[in-house]
This record gives structure tokens, C-alpha cells and sequence, in this order.
């Protein structure tokens, strides 16, 4: 009897055993709902490697739809139907003289492939075909299938729990005559060039995709935006012009009924940033912006895209205020519009003035300058700005004596040094400063922590003709004796009350 229920025993086991379904990544469903835990370190790892190799893959006829897709970036409606279109890509090699400007913005993503918007949309699991003319110059030429970029397997997102699939996005090199390729996820479709590649003019033929809304200010009517709106099957679309250029999903764009307007602030929005870096516009590509349920890391993050958070079931919301002018200009104590000003801050920073302490500081000089010049004024800009933390910060570390590590780690307290150099001499003096390093260029060699500061410290007083090295000294923030007497020429600037005294 013994025997026997222990027989049974071991069969019933087997059978559960089997009944176990086995995790799979091609299978595998991934939710803000049904997140995958981040102790599940050897089947995230199956997962990531399994992604690369089916995205590298060119074998287009084994790619099938990945479940977790249906959730994010999402599922194509029914009804949809597939069309073949003519697409015209006409790429501008950037110019020499900007190049070496252009190196020196570590943060922005500089090198990365120009992202051409062509308002088509692949199905998870299904191929596009492109076809490339003959006698097309195919250097640098690619194709990419989806715009969320981030990798979930490194950076921060590499600690936490995953609400999406972490390797999304799929690109491949064209060759001339048919090129066919499918990606489980699906997405928007791409056709990418490096910014150094040749300037030219290509006419792809794209088959087998489904329409997505593409609103381009200047070209698109109103009518025809309706058009795309009332008509759309595809999850996600884009608005653009030529300076920036916005992906949305549809619940979003369903909401956007005057196209123009956005547009025409996010014109203004990127405009005032590049004017404070004094970069010409248009630039050698439009910034961009993408919303992601999990991005590699932050509440938003720089690049080329700059990305952005947006995840209900976290709490984060930026989707509809990207898209509506009215909270967009609507002063929300360091929410998403000081956010959207501080990421492509980001991407405005050479990083011959960032020093030890300043990579989350000189990018907020851009936030400041589009609340002063945009919003009308820094009320309610961010509450660690306000006239109370100000004051409260600064008598709490000059009670507690000045010192440099403190002021490297406490970004808004770095940020009051800058905002009174900026209240004492103005915004023109920043921006002489930023085409002062624009023709220094990428040759100023390898500077270690000391010599960026006393560089920053001698090209700002040459330019207002005060010596600053004193005030910065006077922060904790170290300036070499040779700088001091150099500087000495000018007349000492201090603001007034000091440090604080009151």
C-alpha cells in the first residue's frame, strides 16, 4: 500500500509537472500588470538574448508576434488595411563647421542615425517590404522598426521591475532591389542615415504597411489631419516640424484638434532653447521626444530621442501635456514642463563647461531661460527654486561652511551660484559664453576637474569684466591662485548680502 501511494504520489507530481507551462520568451507576457521581477535574473537574461537575436535576425518568415506587443507599443485595430506608398527621403549632410559644435553635446546623442519619419506603421509579426531603386547610394542606409529605443536590460531599468518587453525596437541595412523585414513588436517605420552621410534624395517604395498619422506643420491642412485621425488603425503617430518632432499614441492624437498650435509652441519651445545655446536653427536634425511605459532610466532622459515616461499605473503622466498647450504653459512646480525644458537642457550641454557637480545644474540654465522667456517668470517653476528653499538652502550651507563635495551633490543648490551670475549680468552673458566654447571647439583637449572650472571662471569674467574667481571661491567651489591673479585686472564681484546674512 506504501508502494502504491507513493507510485501514485510521484505520477500526480509528474503530471502537474507537466501541466507547468515553460517560460519562453517568445511567449512571455510582459504588462505594467504582469511585470517581470527583476529577481528573475537568468529568464531576463533568455529574454534580452532572445530579442537581439530575433531583432538581428533577417529571416523574416520566422519572426511571429510577440504577445507582450498587443499591450506595448500596441496592437494595430482590426479593419486596418495594408498599402504600398512611395517615400521620399531627402537628407542634408550636416555641415562641416558644425560638426565639431556638435561633438562636444555629449549628452544629445549627436552621432546617432537621423530618424526620417514616414508616417507607416509594421505590424508585430508581419514583414514590410522596401524596395530600393538601382543606382541609389545605399551608404549608411537602414531601415528601423519602432521608435522605443531604450534597453531595459542596462542602466537603471536593468534594477527593476520590467512593464514592458526590454528590446523593442529593430533596425536593418538596406541593399538596393527588395528588402523584406519583421519585427515581433511592430512599429512606426524609419529610414536612417548618419548625419555625416552624403546629402541626397531617395525614393523608397514601402509595401505591406498600414498608415499611421503624420501631421507636418506647414503641409499637412487641418482637414487632412481629421482625415488621419478619423481613418487610423495604427497605435502610434507622430507631429513634426523642423525642429522637433513628437511620437504619440493614438488616444493621444485623438485628442489634438488644433495641430498647428502645438506645434507652433513646441517650434517656440525648441527655438528658445538653441537660442540661449546659441545653435542655428534649423539644426542639422529636429529634436525628438517619445513617450515609453519604462525607459533605461529617470522621470525623462536626453538623447537622440530624448525619452519620457509615461505610465499610469506609476503615476507618471506626460503624454497629454506634451500634446496641450494649456498645461504645457502652465507653471507646475518642477512637473513635466520643467522636465521637457530640463531634457533638452540635456542636449544643449558642451561638456567643456560641465564640471564635477553640473551635469543636472548648467542643463537647468535652459529651464530657467524658457520660464523667463516663454512662461513670463519663474513663479511655481520648480519648488526648489522658490524664494524660500532658496533662502532657506543657502543659510543652511554657509551655517554649516562652504565646501565643494556638498555643493557637487545638492543640484539646486549648485543652481543658485548660476542664477546669480545670470540675475547680476544676464542672459546675454551666458550666451556669449556658450559661442566663446563653441570656437574653442572640440580641440580643447582633455581638461581634468580644476582646469574645466578655471576655464569656465576666466572666459565668464573676460566676458563681464568683473572677476568672479573671488564669489566662486567664496561658494567652495575652488579656483586656482594663478587664475585669481590673472583675473585680478578686473574689479571683484560679489552680489549683494553675500553670503546671506539675514
Amino acid at each position: 500500500m506504501k508502494k502504491l501511494f507513493t507510485i501514485v504520489f510521484l505520477a500526480s507530481g509528474l503530471a502537474v509537472f507537466a501541466q507547468t507551462p515553460k517560460k519562453d520568451p517568445a511567449t512571455v507576457l510582459i504588462s505594467p500588470q504582469q511585470t517581470l521581477s527583476k529577481k528573475d535574473t537568468d529568464f531576463r537574461k533568455a529574454i534580452a538574448k532572445w530579442s537581439d537575436e530575433v531583432l538581428k535576425s533577417t529571416n523574416y518568415k520566422n519572426v511571429k508576434t510577440q504577445p507582450s506587443s498587443a499591450i506595448f507599443p500596441g496592437a494595430v485595430k482590426p479593419g486596418y488595411q495594408l498599402i504600398s506608398r512611395t517615400v521620399s527621403i531627402q537628407h542634408k549632410k550636416i555641415a562641416d563647421g558644425l560638426v565639431g559644435i556638435v561633438s562636444t553635446l555629449g549628452y544629445s546623442g549627436y552621432d546617432h542615425d537621423i530618424m526620417y519619419s514616414t508616417g507607416l506603421y509594421a505590424i508585430a509579426g508581419q514583414y514590410i517590404e522596401i524596395e530600393v531603386p538601382k543606382n541609389t547610394n545605399i551608404d549608411d542606409l537602414e531601415a528601423q522598426i519602432g521608435s522605443h529605443t531604450d534597453r531595459l536590460n542596462e542602466w537603471v531599468a536593468g534594477t527593476e521591475d520590467w512593464r514592458r518587453m526590454p528590446i523593442i525596437t529593430k533596425t536593418q541595412k538596406l541593399v538596393v532591389g527588395v528588402n523584406r523585414l519583421a519585427s515581433p513588436f511592430g512599429g512606426l517605420i524609419y529610414i536612417n542615415l548618419n548625419p555625416k552621410s552624403q546629402s541626397r534624395k531617395i525614393d523608397l517604395k514601402i509595401s505591406h504597411a498600414v498608415t499611421a498619422p503624420l501631421f507636418v506643420l506647414g503641409k499637412t491642412s487641418q482637414s487632412d489631419w481629421e482625415n488621419q485621425l478619423k481613418n487610423n488603425k495604427a497605435p502610434w503617430g507622430e507631429m513634426a516640424t523642423e525642429n522637433v518632432i513628437l511620437t504619440l499614441p493614438d488616444s493621444v492624437l485623438q485628442t489634438i484638434k488644433n495641430p498647428q498650435e502645438v506645434m507652433k509652441l513646441w517650434d517656440l519651445i525648441i527655438g528658445g532653447e538653441m537660442d540661449l545655446a546659441q545653435m542655428p536653427l534649423p539644426f542639422y536634425r529636429a529634436q525628438r521626444l517619445v513617450p515609453d511605459e519604462h525607459i533605461g532610466g529617470g522621470y525623462m532622459h536626453s538623447g537622440y530621442p530624448i525619452m519620457i515616461h509615461h505610465s499610469p499605473t506609476k503615476h507618471m503622466l506626460s503624454n497629454e501635456i506634451m500634446a496641450n498647450p494649456e498645461l504645457l504653459m502652465k507653471p507646475s512646480g518642477g512637473g513635466a514642463n520643467w522636465g521637457f525644458f530640463h531634457e533638452i537642457g540635456h542636449n544643449m550641454q558642451n561638456l567643456n563647461w560641465v564640471f564635477g557637480g553640473t551635469t543636472e545644474v548648467s542643463n537647468n540654465f535652459f529651464s530657467l531661460y524658457m520660464f523667463d522667456r516663454l512662461m513670463g517668470g519663474r513663479d511655481n517653476a520648480h519648488t526648489a527654486i522658490s524664494n524660500a528653499s532658496t533662502q532657506k538652502q543657502m543659510k543652511k550651507y554657509f551655517a554649516e561652511g562652504a565646501n565643494y563635495e556638498k555643493w557637487k551633490n545638492d543640484p539646486f543648490l549648485g543652481l543658485i551660484m548660476f542664477r546669480q551670475m545670470q540675475e547680476g549680468f544676464g542672459w546675454e552673458s551666458f550666451k556669449a559664453f556658450f559661442r566663446e566654447y563653441q570656437k574653442i571647439g572640440p580641440n580643447i583637449g582633455e581638461l581634468n576637474d580644476q582646469q574645466k572650472r578655471d576655464l569656465w571662471v576666466k572666459t565668464y569674467s573676460s566676458i563681464v569684466k568683473r572677476n568672479l574667481a573671488p564669489f566662486w571661491n567664496t561658494w567652495g567651489v575652488p579656483i586656482s591662485d594663478n587664475v585669481n591673479k590673472e583675473l585680478s585686472v578686473y574689479p571683484q564681484w560679489m552680489p549683494y548680502n553675500f553670503p546671506p546674512q539675514n
